[in-house]
Order: structure tokens, then C-alpha cells, then sequence
């Protein structure tokens, strides 16, 4: 079975740093049939559909889009994106908290 809209509704969800439970929340749905559509294993209603959309706030185009790069989300770009979007909310001040932190998780994993 193709899952194209489960791949791209587990996307746009991990980019914007949210579990299933917050989307589904915030989508107005079971947090089980949102695992279930992401896996394949249901497909979602054009109602339904339109819910997890706006509750990702994407557009249709962006959602469906040829450039959206679904396909890697094992690949250190896709863990960029989620790195990206979860950052650029952050004031100056946290931002550089964050990237503190990073230098040094780095800094331990590379000397171990």
C-alpha cells in the first residue's frame, strides 16, 4: 500500500517537534488512528485530512508538494530541518543556550 500522506503527516509532524499525541490533540483525533495513518494501516477522511493540515498549519501545496523531501527522514538533513524549525522561535539569548548545549553534546560524543 502507498503511504505518501502517512509519510508526509509524520514529516511535517517531527520537523515541527510534535509527538503524535500534541498533533492528534490539536487535530481533533485519536492519538492511535493518527499512528495508524502514519504507518499506512488507515487512510485519512478528506475531513480528517483537512484537521491534520491545519492543525500543521501547512498549506495543501506545501503538504503535498514535489520538493517536500519526505524520503529522508533517516538523513542528517531531515534532522537538520527539525534542528531549523524548532530554533528559529527562539530569542537571541536562547539561541545561544542551545548552541552551548550542542558544542558540548558534541564535544562529549566526540571524545568518547
Amino acid at each position: 500500500m502507498d503511504n505518501k500522506v502517512g509519510e508526509r503527516i509524520r514529516y511535517f509532524r517531527l520537523r515541527q517537534g510534535l509527538s503524535q499525541e500534541k498533533l492528534a490533540l490539536a487535530a481533533g483525533i485519536n492519538p492511535a488512528f493518527l499512528g495508524h495513518l502514519e504507518r499506512g494501516l488507515k487512510s485519512p477522511t478528506i475531513t480528517t485530512l483537512d484537521k491534520i493540515i491545519e492543525a500543521l498549519n501547512v498549506s495543501y501545496s506545501e503538504f503535498f508538494s514535489d520538493e517536500t523531501n519526505i524520503d529522508d527522514t533517516s538523513e542528517k538533513g531531515f534532522y537538520m530541518d527539525i534542528i531549523n524549525s524548532c530554533v528559529k522561535r527562539l530569542s537571541e539569548e536562547k539561541l545561544k543556550t542551545v548552541a552551548d548545549i550542542m558544542l558540548k553534546i558534541v564535544e562529549l560524543t566526540e571524545n568518547n
